[in-house]
């Protein structure tokens, strides 16, 4: 297994970090969603740059579209669905100046090579400027004209039909998010199991992406619906499907509010294209300190994912309210 899929965060750092004297960087320059060592290196050699982070990132800030420009030059971090890595492209040469450079760095299971023709298609032309391991980095000018440049976000506005329990619905969606414009399993079952709750309940749907439990839940009448997402993108698109719930921006509890009478989720599995537990573990283990006596935890899992002896270290009344054989939805109340 490559370094990119256990730790593309540190594989993309050491890609560009190898490459960074070459770039020849001056002006302006925009950071788009970079890996976690980036910003530490352009500040060590006085280059001064400003960051766009659409996730809730270490500089504590997120936004759906990049700063106004012109900026001279941009690095960008390869994104994780080829959809969203298109998206990228086009909201960063929005804010390019004619001629300036645009790099963009990324591992070959994340699908830098395609991100190289997508580049080429919009820009003329894209060179390789690094290899290292499975990860490349690649360069292309901005031209002056840009006929088929998208860069306004409500450009990439989708609007379909889905149903949530059973009802259907316009939705909307962006690119980037997870199962933006369908319904997943693994969603539509936590949706089936869903509790009543009483009048005047306060809820909150951790890792809300797009708002599919958040809708669920908001058809108990007279209830408190927060929406919590470290991804400012998947917010915009919950307040427009789910405009009875309040958006929170945060990446854990511990960035929201609470107290809740309970939570239900469909949590983050990922880091990029590497699998990571951290944000389910930390979900867990915060959750007593947010949920009120007695108040519910409810999380929807793959099967193989045994979550049992943690739910039992943090909470108590742990049970399955739900199996089909590839889903399971666990259930845990605060003692």
């Amino acid at each position: 297994m490559s370094r990119w899929a256990k730790d593309p965060d540190a594989a993309a750092d050491a890609l560009i970090a190898r490459s960074l004297d070459a770039l020849d960087l001056s002006g302006r320059i925009l950071l788009a969603n970079p890996s976690g060592g980036l910003p530490g290196l352009l500040a060590a050699r006085d280059l001064p740059f400003q960051r766009w982070d659409r996730r809730l990132s270490a500089a504590g800030s997120a936004q759906p579209w990049p700063p106004a420009g012109p900026f001279d030059g941009a690095i960008v971090r390869l994104a994780r669905a080829k959809d969203e890595q298109e998206m990228v492209l086009h909201a960063v040469l929005s804010v390019l100046g004619p001629n300036a450079r645009l790099f963009i760095y990324g591992g070959n299971d994340e699908g830098i090579r395609s991100a190289a023709s997508a580049l080429a298609s919009l820009c003329g032309a894209a060179d390789t400027i690094a290899t290292r391991g499975h990860g490349r980095l690649l360069s292309a000018r901005r031209p002056p004209h840009l006929a088929a440049l998208r860069g306004e976000l409500a450009a990439w506005r989708r609007v379909t039909s889905l149903a949530i329990a059973g009802v259907p619905r316009a939705w909307v969606s962006y690119p980037g998010l997870f199962a933006a414009d369908r319904l997943d399993a693994g969603s539509a079952l936590i949706i089936d199991t869903l509790p009543s709750l009483p009048p005047g309940a306060r809820v909150a749907d951790f890792g809300c992406g797009s708002g599919v439990i958040a809708a669920g839940l908001a058809t108990a009448p007279d209830i408190g619906l927060d929406m919590i997402d470290h991804d400012s993108v998947a917010l915009l698109a919950a307040t427009e499907n789910v405009p009875v719930g309040q958006a929170i921006l945060a990446s854990s509890l511990a960035g929201a509010a609470g107290p809740w009478d309970a939570i239900f989720s469909n949590p983050p599995l990922h880091d990029g294209i590497a699998e990571s537990h951290a944000a389910l573990t930390r979900l867990i283990a915060e959750a007593p300190a947010h949920l009120r006596r007695g108040g519910r935890l409810q999380l929807v899992l793959q099967r193989r994912l045994s979550v049992e002896e943690l739910l039992a270290q943090h909470l108590g009344e742990v049970r399955i309210v739900a199996d089909t054989g590839r889903y399971r939805v666990w259930s845990a109340n605060r003692r």
